[in-house]
């Protein structure tokens, strides 16, 4: 997933109360939102806005059946020497490769489990695409329906269709924001199911808040553990 390539992963859990290293190719975490940013009668953040550097993809299931939902992003990285240092081309300007990642977020039809998020770093090398499937072209399946095997072997693949993948490239958004992709029931598509993408923008999110901003405090988790790392 970029120069200095931390593999980092966390769940969160209770309003980030724990911090557990999961490892994972660039990503940040991947938590279920009914366990963050909960508070009785407080104003918590549905993106991570500004102040924290990473782009959040929430999957919805509103269908009765599991879903696994095939989220991919792709960025924008530098491509490094044998000393671990960026390339240059003869112009002067630095090389650069488009890197992938998927991520495969399981949802149920029931309970606080039908919705899943996961955070995706933006600050050093920035998501320039946010899609399901994973290769991000139409025929790629972009949710099983059912099934229990692995990766959704034994469930029905759903394909993205036109349901473009959004691109930073083209305004369709920036880091900060919140991505949501829903699943719903819709009788005569493949596997009985509807998929379509909403936006939450990070500049429309109001700058104080009465719960915790979970996100901030993320970030600020990240960077003393960086320190403590040098």
């Amino acid at each position: 997933m970029r120069p200095g390539n931390n593999k980092l992963g966390f769940v969160l859990i209770a309003s980030l109360s724990a911090a557990v290293s999961a490892g994972g190719c660039g990503l940040a975490g991947v938590f279920n939102p009914a366990f963050v940013n909960t508070v009785s009668g407080g104003v918590v953040p549905v993106t991570p806005g500004p102040g924290a550097n990473f782009v959040l993809v929430r999957v919805v299931n509103a269908t009765n059946q599991a879903l696994e939902f095939i989220v991919t992003i792709e960025r924008e990285v530098f491509v490094l020497d044998a000393s671990g240092n960026p390339q240059r081309d003869q112009d002067g300007f630095f090389i650069t490769s488009t890197d992938r990642e998927t991520v495969r977020l399981n949802t149920s039809g029931t309970g606080n489990a039908t919705e899943m998020g996961i955070l995706f770093p933006c600050d050093v090398s920035p998501v320039t695409k946010v899609g399901l499937g994973e290769d991000l072209l139409p025929t790629d399946a972009a949710v099983f329906v059912g099934g229990s095997g692995a990766a959704g072997a034994t469930g029905f693949g759903v394909p993205a269709g036109n349901l473009n993948p959004l691109d930073l490239f083209t305004g369709n958004f920036n880091c900060g924001d919140t991505v949501v992709f829903r699943a719903f029931v819709q009788t005569g598509t493949a596997g009985g199911i509807g998929i379509q993408s909403f936006l939450l923008p990070g500049f429309e999110q109001p700058s104080v808040f009465s719960g915790p901003n979970t996100f901030v405090n993320y970030e600020r988790f990240l960077q003393t553990q960086v320190q403590e790392d040098q």
